[in-house]
């Protein structure tokens, strides 16, 4: 029987994890695999994330408007926002960081102080977004800014599986979980798909669902955790039409897709969704499902959700 060697970690803003299916005798290939999804992950920060000033992506948010050098992982990230914004319509949009940061989320979400709210009422000047792949380059529309949070941990979370799968070729299978960003691929320890547990929100330390998984991406978006501001009035969740905090949408709302990436682009949509938006959106898209948890009443399944019933082998970090 395959064993299962698992390490935890500090990134991105969260606790993050991997795990390694392998032969018990093979622990120095899978210590291998794990280091390399450690360090793709610290790559994809330096280049991602928006707290961090010297990443590219600051350098980017800072340039005013010119043409500036960014590495390959920030290049592909935000071609894949980009099509992600012309997918949903404009629900998932990488712009709305002037708004988020008027709403009171302009550092590590541990730093914040409590503010009150401005409105942003120019947050909408600049949204376009130039990328030149030949030469490795990215323009910004002077006065927008970009924000990559969930969509970046998506794509961290499948680049450090993918890393770990070419360091060590002969494991069975992996997961990578970035805080709720969750890639797998291959055999869980037991020879079947991996088991990922779905916290309920509404109540500390039970299960709502297990999901059976052996390719893919999920992820969880919410409103039930991350607040901010006032009485912790407020959330992250910005609704690209207001510029503002999203009235409309669950507690927490699970999806699940062929990639990290779109299942985070997915959920961060259906997450400012009401229940029939949210309905017709993943019966429009028969590849993707979710779990969607409205602030009261029952949880509703969407899709070919793939529920399990089998005790869990890695439960989300």
């Amino acid at each position: 029987m395959s064993a299962l060697h698992r390490t935890e970690w500090r990134a991105v803003g969260t606790t993050c994890a991997a795990a390694v299916t392998a032969e018990p005798h093979d622990e120095s290939e899978a210590r291998w695999a794990l280091g390399a999804a450690q360090e793709e992950v610290a790559a994809c920060e330096r280049e991602l994330s928006r707290f961090d000033p010297a990443s590219d992506l600051s350098r980017l948010n800072a340039a005013g408007g010119r043409w500036t050098p960014i590495g390959r992982r920030l290049l592909e990230a935000l071609g894949l926002a980009l099509r992600a914004r012309e997918e949903t319509g404009g629900r998932f949009d990488p712009t709305v960081l002037p708004a988020l940061a008027a709403a009171g989320y302009d550092r590590s979400f541990e730093l914040l102080e409590e503010r009150e709210a401005r409105w942003a009422d120019d947050w909408r000047a600049g949204t376009a977004i130039g990328l030149d792949t030949r030469n490795g380059q990215a323009r910004l529309e002077p006065g927008s800014s970009v924000d990559l949070g969930g969509i970046g941990k998506g794509y961290a979370a499948g680049r450090a599986l993918g890393a770990m799968l070419v360091a060590s070729p002969t494991i069975a299978g992996g997961l990578v979980d970035l805080g709720g960003d969750i890639a797998v691929r291959g055999e869980s320890p037991e020879g079947g798909p991996w088991l990922v547990a779905v916290a309920d929100p509404r109540r500390a330390g039970e299960t709502l669902a297990v999901l059976a998984l052996d390719n893919g991406g999920i992820a969880t978006s919410g409103r039930d955790a991350r607040r901010f501001g006032p009485a912790r009035s407020l959330h992250h969740l910005i609704d690209p039409e207001t510029g503002e905090s999203a009235l409309a949408g669950p507690l927490t709302v699970t999806v699940v897709a062929p990639d990290p990436v779109g299942a985070e682009v997915h959920a961060t949509t259906l997450a400012i969704a009401g229940p029939g938006e949210a309905e017709a959106h993943v019966a429009a898209r028969p590849r993707i499902s979710a779990l969607y948890v409205p602030h009261f009443g029952p949880a509703m399944p969407l899709g070919r959700l793939p529920l399990a019933a089998e005790r869990l082998v890695v439960s989300a970090a």
